[in-house]
């Protein structure tokens, strides 16, 4: 069955910190399945207010040898990356610990990873491994569950928490509303569409540990 971990980490001990210092409400995630083998990374999906800029940011970062745009929306690029071989902190350690990322998503400056190992021993070993390291980890939760990914940790991340605070003191959630989605993004000083991720990320954290069911993936279809 394995052991699943919902892990936040630092940017610069696993991908793209510059990029995700200058654009921080920038969204990153590696998909579908990261491989921490030969090649890292080999598809980069950005959402944000102006793709161009990230996808530029990814292109400059010191590791990254080529970008090739693979597909383009209006507020999101998918892109094929050729990584260099420099080692890489986290991924050396979950891999040394025989773990696997099976999601990475970079959200708010930092980044959120599931990780599967086969034994709670193996998370303490590389839990501890990072501690010996000097890299800071923060373990949001562990679970046996075959289906756990990082969708299921349920906990609100700060700006997450922050933006939920706001919209309900400021009566975004009363019918009528008392705001608007771009007054609430003003309050906070990012855009509405970030105001509105920031909500709708926040809520289904809060749902999936109320109801303890797994996240429904972004596309697919309700179900009954």
């Amino acid at each position: 069955m394995g052991v699943h971990a919902a892990v936040t980490v630092r940017a610069r001990e696993f991908a793209l910190a510059r990029t995700l210092a200058v654009a921080p409400s920038a969204r990153v995630t590696l998909e579908p399945v990261v491989p921490f083998g030969a090649g890292f990374a080999p598809a980069v999906r950005i959402r944000a207010d102006d793709p161009d800029l990230v996808t530029d940011l990814v292109a400059a970062e010191a590791d990254v040898r080529a970008v090739e745009p693979i597909d383009r929306g209006d507020d999101e690029a998918l892109l094929g990356v050729e990584w260099d071989d420099r080692p890489r902190p986290i991924p050396a350690t979950v891999t040394d610990a025989g773990g696997q990322c099976t999601e990475a998503v970079a959200v708010d400056g930092s980044w959120h990873l599931g990780l599967r190992f086969p034994t709670h021993d193996h998370v303490a070993a590389w839990y501890g491994d990072c501690r010996d390291r000097g890299i800071p980890v923060t373990i949001e939760r562990v679970r046996d569950h075959a289906t756990a990914d990082l969708g299921d940790t349920g906990a609100l991340t700060d700006p997450q928490r922050e933006a939920l605070a706001a919209a309900l003191e400021a009566g975004f959630f009363e019918v009528p509303r008392a705001v608007t989605l771009e007054e609430l993004g003003d309050r906070l000083g990012i855009s509405d569409t970030a105001a509105s991720q920031r909500l709708r990320r926040g809520i289904t954290a809060l749902l999936t540990e109320s109801l303890d069911r797994p996240r429904q993936a972004e596309g697919e279809p309700d179900r009954p």
